[in-house]
């Protein structure tokens, strides 16, 4: 059954919202085939972000939260974050604000323990890690110095 006038649609949103932040692009996305006209569907989304409860940019830092606490880096945040429709204007700022080079290392220590490997088929191996959980080259770098740094205390 197709959602066909705006209150049965701002309810199922705002179900959608009682549960985590989306974007709008992502609320969107969920609801383009089970409504009967998208404009109402637009109106409808145009009018919470009005109301302040879609917000792109609270959005956004709740992911950059949420992601980064799971081990990802600012190169996939950001790409998942503009694939679900948050401008980059929104969040380059909190992306900026963190320590990644720190939180590598985290994730580091997590799959590596306490021994950095001296093979460099393995340190290529953590690097690759590294880069597909979304740190840049200079964070993959400072974390393994600081990595190293600790080794020896």
């Amino acid at each position: 059954m197709k959602l066909d006038n705006s209150k049965s649609i701002r309810i199922k949103i705002m179900d959608f919202l009682a549960r985590r932040e989306h974007s709008s692009k992502e609320i969107y996305q969920k609801l383009e085939n089970k409504v009967e006209l998208l404009d109402i569907l637009k109106q409808e989304i145009k009018k919470l972000e009005e109301e302040g409860l879609i917000n792109n940019e609270r959005f956004a830092e709740q992911y950059i939260y949420s992601r980064s606490s799971k081990g990802f880096g600012p190169v996939r945040i950001r790409v998942e974050l503009i694939q679900k429709g948050v401008d980059e204007n929104i969040f380059q700022d909190s992306i900026q604000s963190m320590d990644w080079s720190s939180l590598a290392k985290l994730v580091l220590d997590k799959k590596i323990g306490r021994n950095i490997p001296e093979k460099e088929k393995e340190i290529l191996k953590i690097k690759r890690f590294l880069g597909y959980r979304g740190f840049d080259y200079s964070h993959i770098e400072k974390a393994l110095q600081l990595k190293r740094n600790q080794k020896k205390e």
